[in-house]
């Protein structure tokens, strides 16, 4: 049985969730059909560019995403408390920009919400719901598809499934899990030719910097695409970069995957067992369930659900120090 969306996401506190959408039978609706040799390539970037537009109009900061085949991956911070601080004005402007309607009647929406504390208060709430950021990536997707496809129904397999990622040694793991996607996939061996990734995204942002400055990469590890520039994570972005680096080496040349020195420091912070990161980082949202974190983090989460034990114990403390 599905578990209900309340159980995982916290709808009145700011929190990172991993995010996955799939298609229908698992289809390959998102890249090259094996069957009919027909290239559906052109929508993962529908969907990347979609997720970077919905960021500047939610509470939202993208810390990763994967476009792959036949799903994708997200990994996002959302704060529903930052649209409580937007003006009445900047709600309804928002929310124009998501559902903008015909042009001629902008003007009229826009004060037909501003006259309206109803239908304002329940604007700013969405523009702070996870849920609400999944349909509004999903369905367009979904419409745009089906029509260039000529067909109706179902493009995903269902709602999207989520985790809440309850401490910076569970963000990390599963961004590097999320990055490493082509990796692990086999198409290819690195990382900025890791389409549709942000990974790629984050190396071409560094390459384009440094033509001109300093591209910081001793700053804390910043979103790829963000609504306001708020420090979230105390790692660094050379650190991250030197991490997910090694670990998609590891990967595709296990008998050379002897840890640097200069990462260990990066484990020890984080309470991660350097020797078992790399068999664990390979599966880690799926040996977890609602939620990824230590063992601590799980039975604290456990505990507010009022709950004995949370899926995914196990699999902490395998991964985490005690």
């Amino acid at each position: 049985m599905p578990t209900a969306r309340q159980h995982i996401v916290d709808f009145h506190n700011p929190g990172f969730y991993h995010c996955i959408s799939r298609c229908v039978r698992r289809a390959y609706l998102c890249g090259q059909d094996p069957v009919t040799q027909q290239s559906f390539d052109h929508r993962k970037h529908w969907i990347e560019q979609r997720i970077h537009n919905l960021s500047s109009i939610f509470a939202a900061d993208i810390y990763g995403y994967a476009v792959m085949s036949n799903h994708y991956h997200l990994v996002v911070h959302m704060d529903p408390q930052r649209p409580l601080q937007w003006s009445d004005e900047e709600v309804a402007q928002r929310w124009l920009l998501l559902y903008p309607g015909k042009e001629k009647h902008q003007e009229l929406r826009f004060n037909m919400i501003l006259a309206d504390k109803v239908k304002l208060k329940t604007y700013r709430e969405r523009l702070g719901n996870l849920s609400w950021l999944m349909a509004a990536i999903n369905e367009p997707l979904a419409r745009r598809s089906n029509k260039e496809d000529f067909c109706t129904g179902r493009f995903w397999e269902g709602r999207f499934k989520s985790q809440a990622l309850l401490d910076e040694g569970a963000i990390l793991a599963c961004l590097a899990y999320v990055d490493l996607n082509p990796i692990r996939a086999g198409l290819t061996e690195k990382l900025e030719d890791s389409l549709h990734t942000s990974i790629r995204y984050r190396l071409q942002q560094i390459k384009m910097a440094s033509r001109g400055s300093n591209p910081c990469l001793d700053q804390p590890l910043p979103p790829v695409f963000q609504s306001e520039k708020l420090p979230l994570l105390s790692t660094s972005l050379k650190d991250y970069l030197r991490l997910v680096e090694w670990t998609g080496q590891a990967i595709t040349h296990p008998d050379k995957a002897v840890i640097p020195k200069d990462i260990i420091p990066l484990f020890d912070r984080l309470n991660i067992h350097p020797d078992r990161w790399i068999p664990q980082v390979g599966h880690s949202p799926s040996r977890f369930y609602r939620a990824i974190g230590s063992v601590k983090s799980l039975r604290r989460r456990a505990k507010q659900l009022s709950q004995y034990w949370m899926k995914g114990i196990r699999a902490a403390s395998i991964l985490f120090n005690a």
